[in-house]
């Protein structure tokens, strides 16, 4: 038997999103477990993983929605930040817009 690896994973947190989505029993929510990924320590995730896949009164429709929600109080990695997107307001204040002298005139074949 010969392994194909998945070439849709490309670094550890791809391997941890996958592997964290898959114990929750939410394939579908593969980019919020990446998102996360990024956030928090692979030890901590894939404990609070194995203790929320273990707890036997929790239904497995739950699993996620009890993993998150347990996320609030762990800590931060040190060496995350958030990535902050600026709009670039200095470059369309005050500015019109300019058509296109080339098309603008263009007539529509019918």
């Amino acid at each position: 038997m010969r392994l194909t690896p998945d070439t849709h994973l490309h670094s550890r947190e791809h391997v941890l999103a996958d592997d964290l989505s898959a114990m929750m029993l939410e394939p579908k929510r593969f980019a919020a477990y990446l998102g996360i990924a990024r956030m928090y320590h692979e030890s901590d995730l894939r404990a609070l993983a194995k203790r929320t896949a273990a707890k036997p009164d929790l239904e497995p429709s739950n699993r996620g929605k009890y993993f998150f929600g347990a996320l609030k109080g762990m800590p931060q990695r040190a060496d995350w930040r958030r990535k902050v997107r600026r709009r670039r307001l200095a470059a369309t204040r005050g500015r019109r817009k300019i058509r296109n002298v080339k098309t603008a005139d263009r007539k529509i074949p019918a």
